[in-house]
């Protein structure tokens, strides 16, 4: 028995069992591998064009949406952007484009409620849906919100014009027509310089007026307070400036008057007071009865006085026919206070005299007098 085998010089195993030769394997095991990397191949290449195929035409949808939506037609460009969600689940630029477009069609709705709301000058409801308009526009940036903000903000600033325009043609005062100047001016409108000359014209006019009526009642400080206050907004006005001239000198007229008035009613007053204190009385008569050994005196006076006169006092004397004093006396009259051009009397009766004496005459010396 070999030891070695004739054909290559291995040892030959002993067990000659073992000296057979092994069958050929098969090489159909080769065709495995090659399979399954082709099917891998071509699932990997499905999967890739489909997965391609759908991102790209959401991608399209997506492109056709933003076009729509330049153009304001949000309603077609939410359809499309609904058909790139269909192609492509995952897709957070669509959703959120969505939203916007949610808010941008509400503020296109709102203002068209503001537009109804102005003509029927309910401005305060308008401002309100205008701020919430604003308030969801805040969330979200781009050119396309550009737009729509620039869109939301002309309704603000038109629905401040119509608001200007309905004050000044309702019977606006004058602090009111000030502060609709101030109003006017923050408003960007191209018709807002038309507003604020109508607003100006007005303010100048119902000022003249006013000043104009303070000057017919001579309250010069008045109406020129009242055109400072109106040139302080209005910066400028011919108008203006020539009436405050002529109220400066008017005033300088009339407070020159007013001093040659008062003096005069001061030389009054003293010529007055003159009268009062030395000239308040004239004497209408005095007499002198004698009844057995009474002498009686009676008189009357009356007052020239402007003022109330009190406590009159009458100084008298009665002289004898070689104009000697025989005897002198003081009586008040009465009434106690007379009045302007009113009559007062005084009486007095000397008892037990000497009646020897002939041809008596009474002679007022003095009168006194207080005043009210």
């Amino acid at each position: 028995m070999e030891t070695f085998c004739v054909s290559c010089g291995k040892r030959l195993p002993e067990d000659i069992n073992k000296r057979k030769l092994p069958e050929k394997p098969s090489k159909k095991w080769w065709l495995l591998p090659t399979v399954s990397l082709i099917l891998a191949s071509c699932i990997i290449g499905s999967t890739y064009f489909i997965t391609n195929y759908q991102s790209n035409k959401a991608l399209t949808y997506y492109d056709e949406a933003a076009e729509m939506a330049l153009i304001g037609d949000y309603q077609q460009a939410i359809t499309l952007l609904e058909r790139a969600l269909d192609y492509k689940d995952n897709f957070p630029a669509a959703e959120e484009v969505i939203e916007f477009l949610d808010v941008a069609m509400e503020v296109e709705e709102n203002i068209k409620q503001v537009e109804t709301l102005n003509e029927q000058s309910k401005f305060a409801e308008s401002f309100k849906i205008i701020r919430n308009s604003e308030a969801d526009l805040q969330k979200f940036s781009g050119d396309l919100t550009d737009q729509i903000i620039e869109e939301n903000l002309a309704t603000k600033n038109q629905t401040l014009l119509k608001q200007a325009t309905y004050k000044l043609n309702n019977d606006p005062t004058t602090d009111e027509l000030k502060a609709l100047l101030w109003e006017v001016e923050d408003i960007t409108h191209e018709q807002v310089a038309e507003l604020q000359e109508e607003v100006h014209q007005k303010l100048v006019s119902m000022t003249y007026q006013e000043a104009t009526a303070l000057l017919e009642d001579f309250q010069f400080s008045q109406a020129l307070h009242v055109i400072e206050d109106t040139l302080k907004v209005v910066e400028s006005s011919e108008q203006l400036e020539s009436l405050k001239t002529t109220i400066n000198k008017e005033k300088t007229a009339f407070e020159s008057a007013q001093e040659q008035r008062i003096e005069q009613a001061l030389s009054a007053f003293e010529e007055e007071q003159e009268l009062n204190e030395s000239h308040a009385i004239e004497l209408i008569d005095i007499q002198i009865q004698e009844e057995k050994d009474n002498w009686i005196i009676t008189g009357q006076l009356k007052s020239v006085a402007t003022v109330p006169i009190h406590s009159i006092l009458v100084s008298y004397s009665i002289r004898d026919k070689d104009d000697n004093t025989v005897l002198e006396n003081d009586v008040y009259v009465f009434p106690e206070t007379l009045y302007p051009d009113e009559e007062g009397n005084f009486e007095f009766t000397h008892y037990d005299v000497d009646t020897d004496y002939e041809r008596l005459t009474p002679k007022v010396e003095e009168v006194t007098w207080y005043l009210e």
